[in-house]
């Protein structure tokens, strides 16, 4: 793969600079505009965004002066905290961290001159964007929350939060609440002053959630991309897939005019899913597996250009289907070949359902055979697919070999299941047979 041998002389470059540079501090944000957050990374937790900076510069939904102390640190040769997840790989695995992938890209290396030769405190208008619009989705997923899920609000306001071991699970941060959608956003606001000069320097922008095909201003973005095109934008959108309605017709229709009127470059759809059928349905509580493949189908049917990025948020609920989940992803990629891409992201919060709570017999069982089945396929799985996946698994035996203790995490996932099946309606032990023998190592944990 080209990409990989150009991350050896990028990573030389970078380090040359710093040894926690990352050029994605700058060039790379995500802003929840519903309670006004930001982070440049998704690795990195979100923080808010204060008014009193957004007032008189709407840049600051990207160039907060949190972030700007972030990108202080890393031209004075200092590691973040934050970016630990990098620091984890970088140390303990022989791969190569997000922070060398992202500031490989192109949409950063565009500006790697200027960020070089720039004071960190300057403003700088980002070239991949991503922005939630509101929290407003349909589905509840376990390693979700309210600030990203109306769904989850509804239901930490009505049963408080899940009461665990040391912890209160998806207690509402007054930080993230999110503007009801019938009132006035100062955020949102912000974003329409910003959004017609930056989205000239974007390479992508994309609209995540929430379910984004729940907000008016998703569609208000198609318009406005259609009413003023841009040919070199890559555009795209994150759904579960399984909007009500008719929604999802509309949205396709949609995207088929971007494409026939040639005003953007390209488009992604960014669909989530990690497991399969009731297992898939089981942890992002709302989902139709029937519905969302179907729906995946149909569009891959009804567009002739745009892409199909398949996110993969690897989780213990995850693992017992997750070579099934690939079988499927082959199977669709016949005939769309070129048009699907598996990304492979890992789930560190929260900690009870992080992979590392799984003992060696589990992870080789599901998530080395998974990685197996890749290897086998290589005419159906980049390498790039290959080794987003591998190096969790390689993150995972390192942190074995240290004999990290996870008895805590693992008294928190049985104590979560357990609340999870009954404010849900759902049964764990019949869903995950195949997880018998791991609550059985979980309740030694429990005494």
């Amino acid at each position: 793969m080209d990409e990989i041998k150009l991350l050896k002389p990028v990573k030389k470059e970078l380090d040359s600079i710093g040894c926690g540079m990352c050029l994605a501090k700058w060039t790379q944000v995500t802003i929840h505009l519903g309670p006004g957050i930001t982070h440049s990374c998704h690795h990195v937790g979100a923080h808010k965004i204060p008014l009193d900076e957004l007032k008189n510069n709407p840049s600051a939904l990207h160039n907060t002066i949190e972030k700007k102390m972030r990108r202080k640190e890393m031209r004075e040769g200092k590691r973040p905290k934050e970016c630990d997840y990098c620091w984890r790989i970088e140390d303990n695995t022989q791969e190569y961290s997000d922070r060398v992938w992202k500031s490989a890209a192109n949409w950063s290396q565009v500006d790697k001159e200027l960020i070089f030769n720039s004071d960190p405190m300057d403003d700088i208008y980002p070239r991949y964007v991503e922005v939630s619009f509101s929290n407003v989705c349909n589905f509840k997923c376990s390693y979700c929350g309210p600030a990203f899920s109306s769904k989850w609000t509804e239901e930490i306001k009505s049963k408080g939060p899940y009461k665990l071991y040391q912890t209160h699970y998806n207690s509402i941060k007054e930080s993230e609440v999110s503007f009801p959608n019938r009132e006035d956003n100062p955020y949102i606001e912000a974003f329409w002053k910003w959004f017609p000069e930056a989205v000239k320097h974007m390479y992508t922008f994309r609209i995540t959630g929430g379910e984004p095909l729940l907000s008016k201003h998703t569609f208000k973005v198609i318009d406005y991309l259609l009413e003023n095109p841009q040919p070199d934008l890559h555009f795209a959108i994150n759904s579960n897939a399984c909007p009500p309605g008719n929604l999802w017709e509309t949205f396709v229709k949609k995207i088929k005019q971007l494409e026939d009127t040639k005003s953007i470059k390209y488009f992604s759809l960014y669909a989530s899913a990690e497991s399969f059928g009731k297992h898939a349905e089981y942890s992002r509580d709302g989902m139709d597996w029937d519905l969302f493949s179907k729906n995946l189908r149909y569009f891959l049917d009804n567009t002739n250009t745009s892409e199909l990025m398949l996110m993969s948020a690897v989780n213990i609920l995850g693992l017992p289907s997750l070579t099934t989940y690939l079988r499927f992803i082959s199977k669709l990629k016949e005939g769309n070949i070129n048009r699907i891409i598996a990304d492979f992201a890992y789930v560190r919060h929260p900690e009870f359902l992080d992979i590392k709570i799984a003992d060696k017999i589990t992870i080789d069982k599901y998530l080395k055979t998974s990685i197996q089945y890749m290897i086998n396929r290589k005419e159906k799985f980049s390498d790039y697919e290959y080794i987003k996946l591998n190096r969790i698994y390689e993150d995972c035996v390192a942190r074995f070999k240290k004999g990290v203790d996870v008895s805590k995490e693992r008294i928190q996932f049985l104590q979560f299941i357990n609340e999870y099946d009954k404010r849900r309606g759902k049964n764990f032990t019949e869903v995950f047979p195949e997880y018998n023998n791991f609550v059985k190592v979980c309740k030694k944990n429990n005494g």
